[in-house]
């Protein structure tokens, strides 16, 4: 468990805390390209690490992330008229460009130099991969961006969602290197009496996932600090020599990466959650194919909330099934179908991740064998700020190719170094 002074260092992200600035030395991803409209289209509030902003597209296609407040008397920004290269206040005709200068103040006098010395905060943005990218940190200290496989693959092998979370970034954190719940949370119970009935018979058959991955044979979890962040390995108790492991990853600042379709497979997933303010974050889904384009079908089906990505209020993303409806439960699914009664694998996760409150106290956890990756995370990120207040940069800021890993799952001979074999290597090695 943390006290409740690390968890207060742990979670809250406004500018000045220890959190907060650790995440302003990192490229932010904000908004999907798509998210904004044409040039001269209406502006999309953002917030990020709990500062109110706004982003638009002028004129010339340039995008500007400034901040949503005018710098006159505070009107809302995003009322204002996108108009010849710059954003107009509609409460005095005061106008800024993408970069916050004021290009036009006519309330004052024409000869006045007043609008000179006016300037918003506005943030660098970058586009790649279909995602527009901010950093908000000391501009001397630009870093490199995330050199992610996902971010790599050709368009047409990747499919990204974002969606709002009603809960600290940490929490989500915690259930995206969870390699335990999911046995649970996201099972039915037909499979749960089916995996019984097979251990009972000593059935090898199938997928190793399927086979090892049952309520009777917990996983032995180790972790260790990487360059990127921490990794994860839970083994599964396997037979004739055998063990099966899941690789689970954690990348600073926030990023996770399930095992996803295991090591046979070319489809992957990761999640990017990123601190909006202290209670709520934004839920990044990354699914993408190194070896093939996605189909129209997996597309489609992805759209309408398939997989980890969920099925949002109509022009919006927010999810349909959220916390104000209960997720739309169903009591009888819980009672004969699912663990959980909730359809869709994000909302199942919300369920637990938002049902904790809006910043968990964790004072109060009882921390098992199961947490020790949770733990690890944890840790990393408290020595990643206090390294920084000491002067110390992140050092997977500074070198976006640590990030060029895998996640994995692979069936090792039972006296495999977990960490450093061949195997291992070659499954979690990314290509492009």
């Amino acid at each position: 468990m943390l006290t409740r002074e690390e968890n207060e260092r742990l979670t809250r992200v406004g500018r000045g805390t220890a959190m907060g600035e650790l995440m302003r030395r990192f490229w932010l991803p904000f908004l999907l390209t798509t998210d904004l409209s044409e040039p001269d289209g209406p502006p999309v509030r953002v917030t990020l690490l709990s500062e109110r902003l706004l982003a638009f597209c002028d004129t010339s296609g340039r995008i500007g992330l400034i901040d949503r407040a005018c710098a006159h008397r505070c009107a809302d920004l995003f009322f204002g008229r996108n108009e010849e290269n710059g954003l107009r206040c509609t409460y005095h005709g005061w106008k800024y460009d993408v970069d916050g200068k004021c290009l036009d103040m006519p309330t004052e006098d024409a000869e006045s130099s007043f609008k000179e010395n006016i300037k918003l905060t506005a943030y660098p943005v970058r586009e790649r991969a279909g995602i527009l990218w901010t950093y908000m940190g000391p501009k001397e200290q630009t870093p490199e961006l995330p050199e992610f496989e996902w971010a790599r693959v050709p368009d047409g092998h990747r499919f990204t969602s974002w969606n709002f979370e009603q809960n600290n970034f940490v929490q989500a954190i915690d259930g995206g290197i969870d390699t335990v719940h999911s046995v649970f949370l996201h099972s039915t119970l037909d499979s749960h009496r089916r995996l019984d009935e097979w251990q009972q018979q000593g059935k090898r058959d199938g997928d190793a996932r399927i086979v090892h991955r049952v309520r009777t044979n917990p996983p032995k979890l180790v972790a260790k600090d990487t360059d990127y962040g921490v990794l994860i390995g839970g083994k599964y108790r396997g037979r004739e020599g055998t063990d099966y492991w899941r690789y689970n990853n954690f990348f600073m600042p926030f990023y996770t990466m399930p095992p996803g379709g295991g090591s046979g497979l070319s489809k992957k997933i990761a999640h990017a959650f990123v601190p909006i303010d202290d209670e709520n974050c934004m839920r990044w889904v990354f699914t993408w194919n190194f070896e093939q384009p996605l189909s129209a079908k997996e597309i489609a089906e992805m759209r309408a909330g398939a997989s980890v990505h969920v099925e949002f209020i109509p022009g919006t993303h927010y999810p349909a099934r959220n916390i104000s409806n209960d997720y739309l439960i169903d009591r009888e699914a819980q009672k004969t179908l699912t663990f959980t009664g909730i359809k869709g694998i994000g909302e199942q996760d919300f369920s637990v991740q938002e049902g904790m409150g809006k910043i968990v106290d964790r004072t109060r956890e009882h921390l098992g064998s199961s947490d020790i990756g949770i733990v690890a995370m944890r840790r990393r990120l408290l020595k990643a700020a206090a390294d920084l207040q000491e002067g110390v940069a992140p050092y997977a800021a500074l070198h976006g190719d640590v990030y060029h890993i895998r996640s994995a799952e692979l069936v090792l001979p039972a006296d495999a170094q977990w960490d450093e074999n061949e195997n291992l290597k070659a499954a979690m090695t990314a290509t492009w």
